[in-house]
């Protein structure tokens, strides 16, 4: 697992969104699970709103979550996981 370490060579979204990814990747974050929200980003790695939003837009610019209007944001899941399931 990755662990926040900021590098001040890259972009700390840049940091923040890999470790996300990699919680996603490897299971901590299930899918249809819910991610943390942007104030759960902003508190855990201390960052600003607008870095914790541009974390969340390029998670689902790569299609790896959904946000859902006053819901949250939830895992998607991969085609291999919803397989055999009823839609």
């Amino acid at each position: 697992m990755i662990i926040f370490d900021p590098e001040p060579e890259r972009p700390v979204w840049l940091q923040v969104m890999e470790i996300i990814r990699d919680r996603i990747k490897t299971g901590v974050y299930a899918p249809r699970s819910r991610i943390p929200s942007i104030e759960g980003i902003m508190q855990e790695w201390q960052v600003g709103r607008n870095t914790a939003r541009h974390v969340i837009r390029d998670l689902e610019a790569q299609g790896l979550v959904r946000a859902i209007p006053s819901m949250g944001t939830f895992v998607v899941p991969t085609p291999e996981e919803s397989e055999g399931e009823n839609v």
